[in-house]
């Protein structure tokens, strides 16, 4: 078997392969005329897959005489059931651990209180003059300073 020795005749070598059974694009059978028309070792490849792909399909089929035989397995119906109830239990014991490792730090007294959240829901028609009207209060309550851009109309600077 001759190995090609570019990624070019490696892919023009795929693509006459794919030729024979019909599965080329014109964009694709393009591309492997012209890399044919030039190399000499992927047209000799090309013209041999034909030439064996041809013989084959001129010979008549062959019948498959080999019996075929399916191993029926007794109990895989349990093994099934046994199985389900071991995922069901696994479940089960997953959400009672849980719940009791939840149960537990629930009772941990915390060092302090959690700072509040102050949420504003956003419209699109909203500037930024009304954005920075809605964040002022909770910045006042937490005594960070206020940024100011430009003056709020009705307030003095």
């Amino acid at each position: 078997m001759h190995r090609s020795t570019s990624q070019l005749c490696d892919r023009a070598r795929q693509l006459a392969s794919l030729r024979l059974d019909g599965e080329l694009s014109e964009l694709e059978a393009a591309l492997l005329d012209a890399h044919l028309a030039r190399c000499g070792g992927c047209s000799a490849f090309a013209a041999t897959g034909a030439e064996i792909a041809a013989t084959l399909r001129a010979l008549p089929p062959e019948p498959f005489e080999a019996q075929v035989a399916i191993p029926f397995v007794r109990g895989a119906g349990r093994i099934r059931a046994l199985q389900a109830a071991a995922a069901a239990a696994l479940v089960v014991a997953a959400a009672v651990l849980g719940s009791v490792v939840n149960l537990a730090g629930a009772d941990a007294p915390t060092s302090a209180a959690p700072a509040p959240r102050h949420t504003a829901m956003l419209a699109f028609g909203d500037t930024a003059d009304e954005l920075r009207t809605l964040r002022r209060p909770g910045l006042i309550e937490t005594s960070h300073p206020i940024p100011r851009n430009r003056a709020i109309p009705g307030e003095s600077v």
